[in-house]
């Protein structure tokens, strides 16, 4: 007995689930992508270091205004040294010129007499000094006397100022070290916390891409999966034979902004780029709302926590799909009639949403 043929459909049907299982096992090979739980975990670790590098920062400011004050002060200390030794200066110029006036009196006085130690006394120690005798000292009356008067002066000045310089220069050494230990330790804190800063930053980079890695090549497994299906049922339409859904140029910002992404259809993928010739999936979205002069920022979970939540049945033209925890993973413009614009594998392109290989995680909706 003959075996009945099977009829052509059943036939078509069992090729099919044939490749969709062969691609399902492709699929499973490729790489998972990165745990929602590893990649929040080391973006809190890395939040944590930034926070702290910013209260170093903090710390650095309020050690640079002490320094700008303890510098004030060390400069009027400067200033002070400064007039000491011109006052120092002057007090010896005006000693010598005290001193030669006193001579040229006690010439005078004792013109060819034997009290010359006398006068180089007065003229090395107290002027009042019992060394010197009273015969000399009446003789220096009215304005001689006065002038030994001025050379005692002189020299107690010249002492002061001495004790003055010197006090001035060790508090400006004392002000300038002091400062310069603490900004030394701070500099020495902020720039190990920026160093951790910039190795957790480096980290989460790392597992963005391996997570983008993943993405890319589970979707490009559900394309070819997709496309194999193409080839062998009629009823099905390729990516590339979506008919785009173009909105009018009717003043809206959500359509401006899908306008403008349109043109950039074909722009190759890369990784953090935000335009206008490359993108990455949030900067693609940034950069398109941004020529319809909303600002929005280059991180998917970042737009995902400035939008409002709704459905899927709510979603209208402008609004914003996402995929991963929090919008972690992927976004894309929804364009209406179950159609996506989105930087995404290799290029920007326009996909079909309930088709797409991966289902969403949440929807979005600007204030515009």
């Amino acid at each position: 007995m003959s075996t009945p043929r099977r009829p052509f459909r059943f036939v078509l049907r069992l090729r099919t689930l044939a490749v969709l299982l062969g691609f399902a096992v492709l699929a499973g090979l490729v790489v998972p992508p990165v745990g929602a739980d590893q990649l929040s975990d080391k973006r809190a670790e890395a939040a944590k270091i930034a926070a702290r590098l910013n209260q170093l920062d903090g710390a650095m400011m309020d050690v640079n205004a002490r320094f700008e004050a303890a510098n004030f002060k060390l400069h009027q200390a400067e200033a002070a040294v400064a007039e000491a030794k011109r006052m120092a200066t002057i007090t010896k110029a005006e000693m010598e010129k005290r001193a030669g006036e006193l001579r040229g009196y006690a010439v005078k006085a004792y013109k060819g007499g034997t009290e010359g130690a006398a006068a180089d006394a007065l003229l090395t120690d107290d002027a009042s000094s019992g060394a010197i005798s009273k015969t000399y000292m009446s003789s220096l009356s009215g304005n001689r006397q006065d002038y030994v008067d001025a050379l005692n002066a002189a020299r107690n000045q010249a002492e002061e100022d001495a004790t003055r310089l010197a006090k001035a220069e060790a508090e400006a050494k004392s002000s300038a070290d002091e400062i310069e230990t603490a900004r030394n330790q701070a500099q020495a804190q902020r720039n190990e916390q920026a160093a951790l800063n910039a190795k957790a930053q480096g980290e989460v980079a790392e597992l963005v891409r391996k997570e983008q890695e993943a993405i890319r090549a589970a979707a490009a497994a559900a394309a070819a999966a997709r496309r194999a299906v193409n080839v062998g049922t009629s009823g099905s339409r390729s990516v590339s034979q979506i008919p785009v859904n173009v909105p009018a140029a009717n003043g809206s910002i959500a359509n401006a902004a899908i306008r403008a992404g349109l043109t950039k259809i074909g722009s190759p993928y890369v990784w953090a780029a935000a335009g206008p010739s490359a993108f990455d999936c949030s900067g693609f979205t940034q950069w398109a709302f941004g020529q319809a002069g909303v600002s929005l920022s280059h991180f998917s979970g970042a737009q995902y926590a400035m939008t409002a939540r709704i459905s899927a049945a709510q979603l209208q033209p402008g609004d914003l799909v996402f995929w991963g925890g929090g919008g972690s993973a992927h976004v894309a413009i929804y364009m209406g009639s179950n159609q996506i614009l989105h930087a995404f594998g290799s290029s920007v392109a326009v996909s079909e949403l309930d088709g797409w290989w991966m289902t969403p995680s949440g929807y979005g909706r600007l204030n515009l």
